[in-house]
């Protein structure tokens, strides 16, 4: 093992106290792998060794398309300790993201699974239209192909440690890719600083320890999964399980097995381990705590977990890469009733602004700004920037809601989702909320789409519960007796298998919007 060295990045000091204090103890369990932090730091150690050999200077991209894998562990522990920016990759990308992302951040080296889900990656990224990364820089992760490297050989063909090299605490620690709205992946960029106060924030308002377990079932290319997986075992100093594809029954083998505390993941994690958790008639009672959020949550899901799992705090909770965690959710189970109906206590510099720019006063909607130190540092691409921030420096979430009580926010819609009919501005949202509580309804989204007479109409995209009939009247007369205004009712149903969803479960919005003018 390297002898560590001090460094100015606050994430790599904490690594050396966690190694200082307890080296053995496994700081990752991924299957039947149980990684200790010493082992994680070795591979890191040679992994970066061996990209310095290779003329990988501080402050270059390392990217990874890997899903929940010790490897991927390792590669940002190496990128920590050697100065490198990480740049995380979904593994549902395909060519028309990776094309763009790769030119965009010009990584030194890209690491690839050989297979997952039945894809070959090293085919996929032979398939690309330009070669961002030439061919001697790829490596292949669980497996070989003779276009590229691989990643073992990699560790084990280096000559000499060499001695970490970690960045400043200001530098660029990740790059995280998300959709936003327009259209292509942006480029998020965090830096130690920033993620470091994430980590104090989440840490202090869940009353995490290094007694706590995470299950991470959220890709760890995404900032929720990265964040239980990579830094909770160094920050914290609790254990990581990692699940590489979800499935609700394994989780509740996993939260037993390994006495799991705490999980977080969107609205299909939290409604699958419900009902795998009372098919086995268990109330998973070592789990104290679970985060919903990155897609509409049902106030009936999080009363229903909360009746399930007893020991549990379940609640919603509100950021975005760009801003993590602005709402947390809530501290205790004596507050679930704002848990399910709002989306977490704030935990940042809010502000709730009418169209005329000021701040409303309390309980009044508006769009939603917001100011942290967690804040990211901005786009990779400067024109993403633009109309980003508020002239005093506040991110544009891009979302519309209120104040609750004086300290909860409520999300009542997307901006940029709002549906105008006749000049009048319709939230799905309030929608949404209002039919998925119909006994037919397993998931619904409602969208605009054109309309000739009133610019917008609302369509109602519904899964239905198996063997339940849904129409259009039936929906009509639901919402009316729910006491919704009648100029919000949609005027178009469809109902459908399944609704498009990204990998942390957000619903794929545009796509239905396609679906409805078909």
């Amino acid at each position: 093992m390297v002898s560590p060295v001090d460094a100015s990045g606050r994430f790599h000091q904490q690594v050396l106290a966690r190694l200082q204090d307890a080296p053995d103890q496994v700081a990752v369990v991924e299957g039947e792998r149980r990684i200790t932090r010493r082992a994680l730091y070795d591979d890191a150690c040679r992994l970066g060794s061996a990209l310095r050999q290779r003329g990988v200077p501080s402050g270059a991209a390392i990217a990874f398309q890997l899903p929940n894998w010790v490897e991927a562990c390792v590669l940002n522990l190496a990128a920590v300790l050697y100065g490198f920016r990480l740049v995380p990759l979904l593994p549902m990308y395909r060519e028309s993201e990776l094309t763009t992302i790769l030119q965009a951040c010009r990584p030194a080296a890209l690491f690839l699974p050989a297979e997952f889900r039945g894809l070959s990656y090293p085919d996929l990224y032979g398939r690309l239209a330009s070669v961002p990364v030439p061919v001697d820089s790829v490596f292949v992760v669980r497996g070989s192909d003779a276009r590229y490297g691989a990643y073992e050989d990699l560790l084990t063909a280096v000559s000499h440690l060499a001695e970490p090299t970690p960045a400043s605490t200001d530098a660029v620690k990740t790059v995280l890719y998300t959709s936003g709205s327009t259209g292509r992946p942006k480029g998020v960029v965090h830096t130690d600083r920033s993620i470091s106060a994430l980590i104090d924030c989440v840490r202090d308002f869940w009353g995490l320890t290094p007694a706590d377990v995470a299950l991470v079932p959220s890709p760890v290319a995404h900032i929720g999964g990265s964040l239980y997986a990579f830094d909770f075992p160094w920050a914290i100093g609790m254990r990581a399980v990692l699940m590489d594809t979800w499935v609700p029954e394994r989780a509740v083998d996993l939260i037993e097995r390994e006495g799991v505390t705490f999980c977080a993941g969107a609205t299909p994690f939290l409604d699958g381990l419900l009902k795998a958790a009372a098919a086995r008639n268990s109330r998973l009672p070592s789990l104290r705590r679970f985060i919903c959020g990155g897609a509409s949550v049902p106030p009936g899901l999080v009363h229903q977990a909360s009746e399930r799992f007893t020991a549990c705090t379940v609640s919603r909770a509100y950021g975005s890469t760009e801003v993590p965690v602005i709402c947390p959710g809530v501290r205790t189970r004596a507050d679930a009733l704002f848990g399910a109906t709002t989306d977490g206590e704030c935990a940042a510099d809010v502000r709730i602004l009418g169209e005329d720019g000021r701040i409303v006063p309390d309980g009044e909607p508006g769009e939603i700004v917001v100011r942290a130190d967690r804040m990211f540092q901005g786009y990779l691409n400067p024109e993403d920037n633009a109309d980003a921030f508020t002239d005093d420096g506040y991110f544009r979430m891009g979302d519309i809601g209120r104040r609750v009580a004086g300290r909860f926010i409520e999300i009542t819609g997307r901006k940029k989702d709002l549906i105008i009919r006749l000049g009048e501005n319709i939230s799905p949202l309030e929608i949404e909320n209002l039919l998925v509580q119909h006994p037919a309804v397993r998931q619904v989204s409602v969208v605009g789409i054109p309309d000739a007479r009133t610019g917008e109409a609302a369509l109602a995209c519904v899964v239905l519960h198996e063997g339940a009939q849904f129409t259009l009247d039936a929906l009509r007369d639901f919402l009316a007796q729910q006491g919704l205004a009648r100029q919000k009712f949609p005027e178009y149903l469809r109902i459908l298998p399944a609704l498009p969803t990204n990998a942390i479960g957000k619903v794929l919005k545009r796509e239905l919007q396609i679906i409805g003018r078909t």
